[in-house]
Order: structure tokens, then C-alpha cells, then sequence
């Protein structure tokens, strides 16, 4: 008994041994630790479409254990990738950045971290993290991946990595893990058009054949109306013909893919010199309009606009994007202008640029001229290099000019597109030192910062991030119009042939009662008062009617050159004030025998020339308001035909401009002009003072006649 008693003593003594020492034995014991992490981003269509993943069983039916996967495209697909440069880092499960040993950092470049590299992911160190619950974090802004075609990453899965260390499978803790979050790749679409309310004439495009047109054999292009489409980001867009002041509305789509978080989204558009834009537009996201100042910022002027989204319109997208594609639309007109030449397509041309790093956008400044100069220098800053790279030597980069107004708006004074050739400067002249100027740039696919302007000088940086994709351009619609050059003659040919100054005509879209007289309007409001050019048409007037005052015979004198020089002259300065003053047509019915106010009047210079630009393509008729002195009034209305190089003429015309002493023709030695004949005046005019005396002596001479024959025949 005392044996027995004797060894559960010693037990009970064993028992307290270990339960003081046994916890001590459990501590020294190694702690299960997952020492490195490797992670592997994935660039998969099919996981991505597959709703197994995130998952465990690959396409294959192989298990995921933590284990590195050999066999990537047999478990995730056959289109997969392990892509590089896509950053990653590590944050605690309350989502803070953490550093290699757990410890909260104030930002992710304090935090673990790094750049997955191309088929080989980034190994992180996990050795020194306690154990526990993180998230590994793509980091978009550090992320520098572009696909071939542009292609940024959208749709994922698994990410952020949620992850609890030590990681463990049927054999134990994983050392060494490896871990496969999945991503889609792709990029935005967009697609600019004619507004689908576009009204315009569509005119054939060279080798193309008209929209409405198909069959076997045919290459239509896109119909003027319908609207911005994707899938016709690249294929050819309609030309419209349209005249002067008329309004051209635009539509540009941008879609932006699901899952996509984009850092910057901007459009940059730049109009042809022929276009003017309204600065009306309207930008909707999905069907809610953005704000101006708060969701975005633009910079604007006659040339186009540079639009750019903020944080808190970027955020909007990135949201309106979590769970479908979202849609951008951006809606606004441009209107033809006098600057628009002749058969020369008038385009607007819009690019978006987009990425995962955000651009430096910055406001114009303001300053004066220096010795009635502005100068505009520029620096290039482009992978640490300031000069514009081989790619991008043939960047369009277009200098607006605006003068300041009273009320704070901006007028426009000249634009400039800058070359290579002149190292992208270029200097305004002929300006008032004591006015206060601007110079707008617009350029795609780089940010300018406009750094300073001082002493007549503005210095501007384009900046690019080589991480970001390039932009994205769609094709372009086109917008022309045309004109008619004429000669205005007598009825001779050869040496006898005379060119007739001083003839005026209006312009009318028939030739029956109902039709319309071709007006000119200003600019200054839709229902502006007429183009005032008033002193330069008397000035032309009266130089007009000092030729014809004169004799046959004074006109071909030296009194008659110096007057017809003078009708050159004046002729042109209203030519000149007319383009500048004019910026819309309207075509008015006549009040009665009144023809509208404003209608225009094209007068017959030294030469007979006369002529007529920016009228859409169609037939149009002449009507004479004034012949030359000497010469029968028409009554016929002659018609002329406005089409593609129908200003230039053609060689069975008349050539516009009269031969040298040498027998070459003057400055346009291809232009040429439709005849228009008047006749010598021979009797008086119909409906005359002479008309009825003519009538007064044939009646007389009739009954002088009736009464010597009565009289002969009663003597018989």
C-alpha cells in the first residue's frame, strides 16, 4: 500500500512538472510559416467567362493546392497568360498598407510590394509577417502593363487577394505558395459621327460610292445620319455637302469596359479651319448629363476642346462600370464658316486618350504682346527627353490665338498648325501690345502645361506617359462645299470679244416665281441684322459707276485703266470685308416686287470676273440687277451647277483671268469661268421711255402710210 501510495505521488509530482514546463516545450517549438508568396496575374478570357473561378479545379480537373500550376493554359484556358508589369501590394485585413513586417506604412510605395514580371509573377517575402488574415492589391497607377493593341486590364477576379497566412493544403502548411488572380484584357471603343439628326446632303467620296448604294461591287460608306456605332470605328464615313452658317451636329460614343478604373479619360477634338465650333457640348454618362466644374473640365474655343474628366467624374465611370460596359456620349455642333475653301473637305477630328496614370492637365495663361509679337516655344518631355520622339514627328499640333473681352470671353484672332520642320514654334504678329491674349493649344496624345507667359513669350510642355496606351482616333465624316466663277462678256468673239465691268447679279436657288434670294447674315446672332459691309459695296458702287459714266471711247484710255483698276480694287476689299463679315446664308422669298434686304449682289470687276463661294452643291440660277453701261438688261435667268471642282472650271469655259504681254494667263493659270453674254443695246429697252416713243413713231409712220394709199386708190 505504501508502495503504491509512493508512486502516485511521484505521477502527481510528473503531472505539475509538465503542466509548468509543458507550455514552455509547446513555445520553443517552430511556429508554421508560409515564407514566400509568389503571385502569378493571369490574363485569361476563359476563366473569366467560366463561373468556376475564383476556384480550386481548373479546366483540366487538376486540383489547386497552393502549389505553383505547370500547366497554365490546361487550367485556365487556352488563351492564357502570366503577364508581367502589373503591380502589387500587401495591406492588412482592416485594408491598410503594411510593409514587409506587418507594420502600417502612410502609402503604397512604403508598403510590400512589386512589378509581376512576365512568366514569372513577384515573389514576396512573407518570412517576417505574423501570422494572420491580409490582402494583396493591385495597384493600377503603378501598374505600367499595355496590351498589343492598347489593351488595359479590366475584369478581374481574386483581387484583391485575400489571403490567410500560414497557407495550408492536405500536406500541411505551404512554405513556398503561389497564388493566380485572373484578369480580362481590354480597352475602350469609340466612334464619332453625324449626329443621327444630321440633315446635310450626302456627295460622293472619290472611290466611294454613296451610302444608300449596295450591291455586289459597292463600297458605301457610313450613312451621314447614323450616328456614332463601334463597329464602324474604322470604316469610311460619309461627306455631306453643306453652305455657309450652316450648323453640323456631331456625335461621339466612348464605351468604357467592365471592371475598368481609369486614372484618365480626355477627348481632344481639332476642327478644320472651314468649321467653327458652338462650344454647346453636352456630355452624358448612361443617361445622366455630367457636370461642368465638378465631373469634368474643358478648355474650349473655335478650333474645339480638350475635355477632360476629374476624380469625381473618373470615379463615376469607374462605378457606373462595376457591373456592366458604361457609355459616354458627348453630343455638339460645329457650323460651316467663310473660311471654308472651296472643295476642300472640312473635317473634325477627335482622339481619346485613356490609362491607369493620370495626366497633368493645366489652364492657358494670360499676357500681352511684346513689340506686337507673341511667340510660342515648346519644350518635349517624353521619357525624361526633351524632344518629340521618332514615333510622334508627325503629331498635329494646332496654336489658337484668342484676344480677351471686356465681359471675360475669348475671341478668336488666327490659329496656326505647327510643324517638325519649324520645331513646333511658331509667332503671331501684327498685334496690340495693350490687349490681353491667349494661346490655346491642342495636340493629342500628350498634356500641355503652360508653364509661363512673359514678355510676349508662352512657353508650353507636352508631357506623355509611355505607360499609358496611345490614343484611340476614329475615322472621320466630312463636311464641303463649292463655287462658281464667271465671265461676264458681250456678244463677240475672238479680238471683237470684250470683258464687261460693272454688271451686278443676285444668286437664286430656281428659276420660277417661288424662288429664293441667296442672303448674307453676320455672325453676331442667329437673326443678326445683315453682313454690314456697307462702305466697302458704296465705295464699289461708285467706282462702277465712274467707268460707265465714261464714253466707249474714254473706257479705252488711260482714264478708263485707271477707273477699271479702281473697280479691281474696290471689288476685292469688298470681297475680303464680305468673307470676314459674312458667317451664314439664308435664302429669302422676294415681298412682292421687293427683292430682301441683304441679298447678295455680285458685281462684275475690270476683268468681267465675278464669282461665288461657299454654297452647298446643287443648280442655282443668276438674275441681273444691273447690266453694263451700254448693253441690254438679261431677262433669262442663266443657271450654273456647284459641284466638285466646279470653282476651279473646266477648259470649255472662258479662262478667269486675262493673258500678259507674253500670252500666259494671270495668277490662277487653271481657273476658269462660265460665260455670261450681255448684248450691245441696239433699240431701247422693252417697257421704256423709248420703248413707247419707238411705238408712238410706228403708228405714225403706219397711218402716214394708210393715208397716201387711200388717196392713191381714190385718184385711180
Amino acid at each position: 500500500m505504501k508502495k503504491v501510495k509512493k508512486v502516485l505521488s511521484m505521477l502527481l509530482a510528473l503531472v505539475m512538472v509538465l503542466t509548468i514546463v509543458g507550455p514552455s516545450v509547446y513555445a520553443a517549438q517552430p511556429e508554421e510559416k508560409t515564407n514566400s508568396v509568389t503571385l502569378h496575374k493571369i490574363l485569361s478570357k476563359e476563366a473569366m467567362e467560366n463561373d468556376k473561378f475564383p476556384g480550386t479545379k481548373g479546366l483540366d480537373n487538376t486540383d489547386y493546392v497552393g502549389n505553383k500550376i505547370d500547366n497554365l493554359k490546361g487550367f485556365f484556358g487556352g488563351s492564357t497568360k502570366d503577364i508581367g508589369k502589373v503591380y502589387f501590394a500587401w495591406q492588412n485585413k482592416a485594408g491598410q498598407w503594411i510593409d514587409g513586417s506587418g507594420n502600417v506604412v502612410d502609402s503604397v510605395d512604403k508598403a510590400l510590394g512589386g512589378l509581376t514580371v512576365e512568366n514569372a509573377g513577384f515573389t514576396f517575402d512573407t518570412s517576417k509577417l505574423p501570422n494572420g488574415e491580409y490582402k494583396i492589391v493591385e495597384v493600377k497607377e503603378k501598374s505600367t502593363y499595355v496590351g498589343e493593341n492598347g489593351e488595359t486590364l479590366t475584369g478581374m477576379k481574386a483581387v484583391p487577394v485575400e489571403i490567410t497566412l500560414p497557407l495550408y493544403n492536405d500536406d500541411g502548411v505551404v512554405e513556398n505558395a503561389h497564388v493566380y488572380p485572373k484578369n480580362m484584357e481590354n480597352k475602350p471603343q469609340i466612334d464619332k459621327n453625324f449626329a443621327t439628326t444630321n440633315d446635310a446632303t450626302e456627295v460622293k467620296k472619290d472611290d466611294f460610292d454613296l451610302s444608300t448604294e449596295t450591291g455586289e461591287g459597292k463600297n458605301p460608306v457610313v450613312a451621314p445620319n447614323a450616328g456614332a456605332q463601334y463597329e464602324n470605328y474604322q470604316k469610311e464615313k460619309a461627306r455631306v455637302t453643306a453652305e455657309l452658317g450652316k450648323k453640323i451636329p456631331y456625335e461621339v460614343k466612348t464605351q468604357i469596359p467592365q471592371g475598368a478604373a481609369y486614372k484618365k479619360l480626355v477627348w481632344n477634338d481639332v476642327m478644320t479651319k472651314g468649321l467653327t465650333f458652338n462650344n454647346d457640348l453636352v456630355i452624358k454618362l448612361g443617361g445622366t448629363d455630367l457636370e461642368k466644374g465638378t465631373d469634368y473640365n474643358i478648355i474650349a474655343d473655335s478650333v474645339g476642346f480638350r475635355l477632360t474628366l476629374t476624380t469625381t467624374g473618373l470615379t463615376a465611370v469607374e462605378n457606373a462600370a462595376k457591373d456592366a460596359a458604361a457609355e459616354i456620349t458627348l453630343t455638339y455642333s460645329a457650323t460651316v464658316n467663310s473660311k471654308a475653301v472651296a472643295d476642300n473637305p472640312e473635317k473634325n477630328d477627335i482622339q481619346f486618350d485613356y490609362g491607369n496614370f493620370p495626366g497633368k492637365e493645366s489652364e492657358p495663361k494670360e499676357g500681352s504682346p511684346s513689340n506686337q509679337e507673341i511667340k510660342v516655344q515648346k519644350d518635349w518631355a517624353i521619357e525624361g527627353q526633351n524632344e518629340v520622339s521618332d514615333a510622334d514627328k508627325n503629331v498635329k499640333v494646332v496654336y489658337v490665338l484668342e484676344e480677351k473681352q471686356a465681359d471675360g470671353s475669348w475671341k478668336f484672332v488666327e490659329e496656326h498648325e505647327a510643324t517638325l520642320k519649324e520645331n513646333f514654334e511658331y509667332t503671331f504678329t501684327n498685334l496690340d501690345d495693350d490687349k490681353t491674349y491667349r494661346v490655346v493649344e491642342h495636340v493629342s496624345g500628350y498634356e500641355p502645361e503652360y508653364v509661363s507667359f512673359e514678355n510676349g513669350i508662352v512657353k508650353i510642355t507636352n508631357e506623355k506617359n509611355p505607360n499609358n496606351p496611345n490614343p484611340l482616333n476614329p475615322t472621320e465624316s466630312e463636311v464641303v462645299n463649292g463655287g462658281k466663277k464667271f465671265v461676264k462678256v458681250n456678244d463677240k468673239d475672238g479680238a471683237d470679244q470684250l470683258r464687261l465691268a460693272g454688271a451686278e447679279f443676285y444668286v437664286k436657288d430656281g428659276n420660277g416665281n417661288d424662288a429664293k434670294y441667296l442672303v448674307a447674315k453676320s455672325s453676331a446672332a442667329e437673326n443678326a441684322a445683315n453682313v454690314d459691309v456697307s462702305d466697302k459695296k458704296t465705295a464699289l458702287d461708285a467706282a462702277v459707276k465712274a467707268y460707265n459714266d465714261l464714253t466707249a471711247d474714254q473706257q479705252k484710255d488711260d482714264e478708263g485703266k485707271t477707273k477699271k483698276a479702281a473697280i479691281d480694287k474696290a471689288q476685292k476689299e469688298y470681297d475680303d470685308a464680305f468673307k470676314e463679315a459674312a458667317q451664314k446664308y439664308e435664302w429669302v422669298e422676294k415681298t412682292g416686287d421687293t427683292v430682301p434686304a441683304g441679298a447678295v449682289v455680285l458685281v462684275s470687276d475690270g476683268q468681267g470676273q465675278f464669282e461665288i463661294t461657299g454654297l452647298a452643291y446643287g443648280d442655282y440660277y443668276l438674275e441681273e440687277k444691273e447690266p453694263p453701261k451700254g448693253f441690254a438688261k438679261r431677262s433669262d435667268l442663266p443657271k450654273f451647277t456647284v459641284a466638285k471642282d466646279s470653282y476651279k472650271g473646266a477648259d470649255t469655259e472662258l479662262p478667269y483671268y486675262l493673258k500678259n504681254a507674253e500670252g500666259i494667263y494671270g495668277e490662277d493659270t487653271d481657273g476658269y469661268g462660265q460665260k455670261i453674254i450681255n448684248r450691245t443695246v441696239t433699240i431701247p429697252e422693252t417697257g421704256g421711255m423709248g420703248t413707247i416713243l419707238f411705238v408712238i413713231i410706228g403708228i405714225a409712220l403706219m397711218a402716214g402710210a394708210t393715208i397716201a394709199m387711200k388717196k392713191r386708190n381714190a385718184e385711180a
